[in-house]
């Protein structure tokens, strides 16, 4: 099997494409297992292992036009690279796919949107305020997002699959403005209720942190946490609502020797598009 650097769908010069995929390999922060910096690159391995054609949406990648626009330099510290991504992102008029990384990243890709909803999958709050003295911290990216909320430069978060945080973080989602759906609450009713409840907001980020599915689906994670949401969730969530989704965050893969959780990180960008493009039929 042929295997190149780049994103098996790469098919479009960046001034002319749909879809710009792109990597942060960047994991300062994170506090339990390490490496997801390497998972931009493993996950564009993965990805050619994947059919340019996706079944669920009866869609073929190759009438896309999907550039790979490889890594951003992640010398120096956070306020440095988010500086690079904002620069980077103030460029382009497609959609974004960006590979982390830890969920930091996330907030570097939305520092600068406004008038969208954050939608999160995520097994964790993240809502601490700051975490190992760092407001930065992959604990915090939720809170950071938040602020941004508070601020009114966005207009929602909602955090979808959460099942692990601490007490003081529960208690501060369920008495703010972020709406909260617990990974039983989904797998107890499906995903069909939570998407009603999104009916209202025109434009949606999507961040998907890989270990909101459960282990058994995602083992390669940085914080990997049982009772987890099955992936076919989120197919379900891409089909009725990427007519509104302007981009995406995939993170904290942690690359396994199975090569497991790069695969299904890989396919999940495959579906994005798949779901975006035919959503616009």
């Amino acid at each position: 099997m042929h295997i190149d650097s780049y994103f098996s769908c790469n098919n479009s010069r960046l001034e002319d494409a749909e879809f710009v995929i792109f990597g942060i390999p960047y994991d300062a922060s994170q506090s339990f297992k390490s490496g997801s910096r390497f998972a931009p690159n493993a996950i564009r391995e993965a990805s050619w292992n994947i059919e340019d054609y996706s079944m669920y949406f009866d869609f073929n990648l190759d009438t896309a036009r999907i550039c790979d626009a490889g890594n951003i330099n992640t010398d120096g510290d956070f306020y440095s690279i988010a500086g690079r991504v904002s620069d980077f992102l103030s460029r382009l008029m497609a959609d974004t796919v960006a590979l982390g990384g830890e969920h930091t990243i996330s907030y570097a890709c939305l520092r600068d949107r406004k008038d969208v909803c954050y939608v999160v999958f995520d097994a964790h709050f993240d809502l601490r305020d700051e975490f190992d003295g760092d407001r930065f911290n992959h604990a915090c990216t939720s809170r950071r997002i938040y602020d941004k909320l508070q601020s009114g430069d966005i207009d929602g978060l909602v955090q979808i699959g959460v099942r692990s945080g601490t007490s003081e973080e529960r208690h501060f989602a369920e008495g703010s403005e972020i709406e909260v759906y617990y990974s039983w609450e989904v797998i107890d009713n499906g995903i069909g209720w939570v998407i009603k409840e999104l009916e209202d907001f025109e434009e949606i980020y999507l961040s998907i942190d890989m270990d909101v599915f459960d282990p058994a689906f995602a083992p390669g994670v940085a914080t990997p946490e049982p009772f987890g949401i099955h992936p076919i969730h989120l197919l379900r969530f891409l089909d009725d609502l990427s007519d509104r989704i302007i981009g995406i965050d995939i993170v904290e893969v942690i690359p396994d020797s199975n090569k497991v959780t790069q695969m299904l990180a890989a396919k999940i960008v495959t579906e994005y598009i798949a779901s975006r493009k035919s959503s616009q039929e």
